[in-house]
């Protein structure tokens, strides 16, 4: 994959995630103290992999969570988790699910944690044909210099298994990535193990 479509789709999936996030302060409740929304999990082994969808259009749930990003040898921990589970939480068609956190490097560099499914058809599946999954963790001090910045992009042009799983409140990961700050083309395993709040 070549620098130009990873880079295509990062401002896309980052648009995207963006905009759900900075929807992340109205506390993820009802307006009467109540969670708003709940993952898809019906706990009698039904297919938590689609969105819940509880109508009201709320967006999505922040508060707390956790979040551990390890890529190669490098681990990262996250707070501040915000999680969105459908186009309604999202607040955009073509957006599934998408999560984001923040977080500390050991020598004190912020940096944001981003994970998404993008679904072409608009269906707000979390699988399938025309289904893309992005995670991402970035300098948020110095973005045009950044000393840190690796990016997972799968299923942009060909169907691959689920990267991103959703069950319940707990989301996982299990990719590669590529250094966008060594811009090389070597892809290092990773994975995420998350839980919204």
């Amino acid at each position: 994959m070549g620098i130009l479509p990873v880079a295509a789709m990062l401002v896309l999936f980052g648009v995207l995630i963006a905009a759900c996030s900075s929807d992340s302060d109205d506390g993820g409740n009802d307006g009467n103290g109540t969670d708003a929304t709940e993952p898809a999990d019906d706990g009698d082994g039904g297919d938590a992999t689609e969105p819940a969808d509880d109508g009201d259009g709320d967006g999505g749930s922040s508060g707390s969570g956790s979040a551990t990003l390890t890529i190669g040898d490098e681990s990262w921990t996250f707070g501040d988790v915000f999680c969105a589970f459908s186009q309604e939480e999202t607040f955009l068609r073509s957006q599934s699910f998408t999560l984001s956190a923040s977080g500390e490097t050991a020598e004190g560099v912020r940096i944001e944690l981003t994970a998404g499914i993008l679904d072409e058809q608009e269906d707000g599946r979390y699988e399938g044909d025309g289904v893309s999954y992005a995670v991402s963790v970035d300098d948020v001090d110095n973005s045009e210099n950044p000393t840190l910045s690796w990016v997972s992009l799968s299923g942009l042009f060909v169907e691959v298994d689920p990267v991103i799983q959703v069950d319940g409140k707990n989301v996982t990961a299990d990719t590669t990535f590529q250094d966008h700050v060594t811009i090389t083309a070597d892809e290092i395993p990773g994975t995420l193990q998350a839980t919204c709040p």
